[in-house]
This record gives structure tokens, sequence and C-alpha cells, in this order.
């Protein structure tokens, strides 16, 4: 190793030990961008209020909003809910508002907070045995087909088409992208979540004073992406590697590739014939070019980043860009927030540009006797005023993750004075404008998503880290995809 990549794999080491303070584990999609810990004990140097004041403030003004629907809410008044509830930020931000919701419904709500590993533990345990403990709980996009086909989750349309439940135009669905929706829509147009936090991947933040010293204009497309990279790896005048993302072999490190994947005109799977496609040309070439820039160009031991080692390389200064989501940034310093500029997915060799994607939800339980309760529920945890408010920091401490509804959210003023910069908005609502839905950017649409997308990750890792070729790596994992490909349900390839 040269002297930096030492010095990278030192700076990596000392920062891995901070990463049991952030309330997320990294496995998911998100965790603070507001560089607190959530608990809000009182108004600081921001000037923020403390947490008591804001959320009365923003409990009245949420319940406001709700009786603006034309819904009696307090129909299901003294039922009790128990929801399933993943550490994180959504979880943090709603949980001190809940005796609102109480007092606007006469229900009472208790969140079971769990790290998420231990989340899908308890909820895989509860739904197979049907027991009905948990009422609702967090849906993630990528596994939500499992769930569907499970039959574990219900079908809110059975909700939202009954007027004394739902004011559609209260509700206001046309505030998400139609792709946000679609990605939780199954078999015959079931759709089974209430999307709280929406990301586009395959984005690219990038440090501007970097690139002004290095003297490199912004990439605009993979190749430049890569030229970029290497020139600020080889300065003598940063102390940054090039370029970052995730690159471990877990599931959901596969995000940022499968932009790249897909917009170099790949595809995963041939899913008339339920075979596998990723050891394409194509698939090959974007492989090829994810782990030269990756492995060349990045940190000594980027085989080793998820969601939130990739976080901390950049908000902490160590990489020079990120290929991410603008939209979960975890918890970085304040200086390289301000440094750091966004652009949305860049074009593959011929042109396209399609994004990937992951989301939260919240979905009710096949085996709740409360089904009515949790549809209000979901409704008030996601209206309009909730989203804002988990958009942008209201009391000291206090995470923000997001951004759903976007159509309705880049409009509001106090989300323009006080959200993210405009790159940062204009990568993630250009991002999710170049998410496709059918097919979807990875199989989301199968119970067999997770499966497919695990060997495609362990053949990204085994790139990246050079112990196989672009090419071994993906022919080795297609086999086994294609046996997973043939155990998709028919309704689920329609």
């Amino acid at each position: 190793m040269d002297r930096r990549r030492v010095l990278q794999t030192i700076g990596g080491a000392s920062v891995v030990g901070l990463a049991g303070c952030s309330s997320n584990d990294g496995s998911g999609g998100g965790t603070s961008t507001g560089g607190g810990d959530g608990s809000g004990g009182g108004g600081g140097s921001s000037g923020l209020p403390s947490r008591s004041a804001a959320v009365q403030e923003w409990g009245e003004r949420i319940n406001q909003h709700c009786r603006q629907a034309g819904i009696d809410w307090k129909q299901f008044e003294g039922t009790s809910l128990i929801t399933g509830m993943n550490v994180h930020p959504f979880t943090s931000v709603t949980e001190p508002l809940l005796p609102y919701f109480e007092e606007l419904t006469g229900i009472s709500v208790q969140y079971n907070t769990f790290p998420e590993d231990q989340l899908w533990q308890k909820l895989t345990l509860d739904l197979n045995s049907q027991t009905g403990v948990f009422d609702g709980f967090f849906l993630g996009l990528w596994p939500s087909a499992r769930y569907h086909n499970a039959g574990w989750v219900k079908d809110l349309n059975q909700y939202i088409d009954d007027s004394s439940l739902t004011d559609t135009d209260w509700l206001a669905l046309d505030d998400y992208p139609q792709a946000a929706l679609d990605a939780f829509t199954y078999g015959d147009d079931d759709f089974i979540a209430m999307p709280f936090g929406i990301e586009a991947y395959g984005c690219l933040g990038y440090d501007k004073p970097t690139l002004e010293t290095v003297g490199m204009d912004v990439p605009t497309d993979y190749p430049s992406m890569r030229d970029v990279a290497k020139a600020i790896q080889e300065s003598d005048e940063v102390d940054r590697a090039g370029i970052c993302s995730r690159a471990s072999s877990t599931t959901l490190s596969s995000a940022n590739w499968a932009t790249v994947f897909k917009s170099y005109g790949a595809d995963w799977l041939d899913y008339g014939n339920r075979q596998a496609t990723l050891d394409s040309s194509q698939g090959v070439a974007s492989l090829e070019i994810f782990s030269e820039m990756m492995g060349d160009y990045g940190p000594a031991d980027i085989g080793s980043f998820d969601w939130y080692r990739s976080n901390q390389a950049m908000g902490n200064g160590r990489v020079g860009m990120i290929l991410h989501t603008p939209s979960a940034i975890g918890p970085w310093t304040t200086e390289q927030r301000q440094r750091t500029e966004w652009v949305p997915p860049v074009p593959g060799p011929d042109g396209d540009q399609v994004a990937s994607t992951w989301e939260w939800a919240m979905g009710i339980s096949q085996y709740t006797d409360n089904p009515g309760a949790m549809w209000l529920f979901l409704q008030w945890a996601t209206c309009r005023p909730m989203i804002l408010l988990n958009n942008v920091q209201q009391w000291e401490g206090q995470p923000v993750y997001g951004p759903a509804r976007s159509n309705w959210l880049f409009e509001q003023d106090e989300y323009l004075e006080n959200g993210p910069k405009e790159s940062w908005r204009e990568a993630h609502r250009q991002g999710m404008e170049m998410v496709p839905s059918s097919p979807p950017p990875v199989p989301l649409h199968t119970p067999q998503n997770m499966d497919i997308m695990t060997e495609a990750a362990v053949a990204m890792n085994a790139a990246v880290t050079d112990t196989k070729s672009a090419q071994q790596a993906l022919s080795d994992a297609a086999p086994p995809i294609t046996e997973f490909a043939k155990e998709i349900p028919s309704e689920y390839l329609s």
C-alpha cells in the first residue's frame, strides 16, 4: 500500500468504533441527516426549540390538518394498537407525537421498537404463527413482495376505497411519484404499504472544493466518473480517496451498482424463460467499471463498506465522491454537507439513465383485529405535515429522513428554506423519474428478489475486491439466480 492507502485504512478503523452511536445499523435505507441523537432535550446553539415545545406545535398542526379530512376519526375510539418499528428517524420523530393521535382518534398506539435485524425476526415469528401481536409494522421495499406472497399484509385499496375511512382528496396520493406507489403494488394491483421515506440510488455526491483542487469537471458519464476518481486518488493536493459506495456482500449493497447495471442496458432476468441474464456483455461491462472505480480508486477497505461505512467515509471527508442517495446521508459533518453537491444518475454508454430505489413504508398485518383503526394511524403518520416535519429539523437533535410526498414537499416554503440544497432535491427528483416500474430496476415485484440480489451482491463484492473478474463473478452467480427465477409464481410476472 502507498501512504495514502495506509492512512485511509487506519482512519476507517478509527471511525468504525463510533458506529454504535448511530440509531441505524446500516443495513437499510437511512438515518439522521440532522446530526443529533434525537433526544431533543432542549434548545441549544442551533436556536431550535426544545422537543416538548416543537412536539406541541406540530402535534396541534398535524391534528388540525387531519380534521380537514371528511371522515370520523373517532369511529374506533377505545382501540389499542401495537406496531413493530425499526430503530429509525421516522420512529423517533413520530413517537413523541402519539398522544396527539390518541387525542384525535381515541386510539392508543404503542411502538415496539427493535434494531432492524431483530425487527424482521420478530415480525416473521409473529406473522408465521398468525398471532397478530403487531397490528402494523415497518415494511422495507426490497423484501416486501415476500410479505405479499405469504399473505402477511393487507391490500390497502379496500380501505382507500371506503369513503367512511378515507377522504381520497385529503389523502392526496398524487403527492407521491407514481414509481414510488407502483413499487409497493403487487399481483392484482394490491397496494400494501404507505411510504414515508423514498430514496433514489446511484446519484453522485461530490466534494466541490476537491474537484476544483484537482481541476476536474463534474462527471457526466461513468468513464468520466472513473477519471475524476482517479485524479482525486492520485493527487498530492488532497488527502481523500477518489470515490466510495456500498460494496460489501450484503444484499442492499447492490443498490448503487444496480443503477450502473441498468444504465448499461443490462437485465437481471429473462422473465419469460425464467433465466438469469446478468452475465451478459452489458452486465459485465457495468461491473467492470464499477469495480474499477471502487477497487482502484476507493478506500482500501471498500469491500466491507455497507450503508453506514460508506456514509462515514464521505461524511467525515475521507473520499471525494460518493455513489449513493441524497435522501439518506447519515450523520455527516455540517462542513461536509455544505461542501457537497449532487447530480442525478449519469447515463450509460447508450444514453440510458435508470435508477434503483429503496423505500420505507408501513403496512397492516393480515392478522390484526383492528385493520380500520390501523389504517387511520397510517393516514395520520404519513400525512402532509408529518412528512414535512420528518424532512425539516424542528427541535434540537431531531433526526431528519425522507423525502416522501416529493411532488408536494418540494413546493413547501418551509422545506425550501430549511431543507437540503437545490442540487440535493434535484438529484432525488430526477433520480425518482428514472426509476422504472415494469419491470422495476431489480426484481422487486417477485418474492425471490432478496435471494436474487444477494447473489448479485456477492458477485459485485468479488469483483470489487479483485477476488474474481467481473465476467467470472457474474457467470458464477447466474446458475443459482436461474434456480430462484424458476420459483417465481406466475402471478408476479404478469
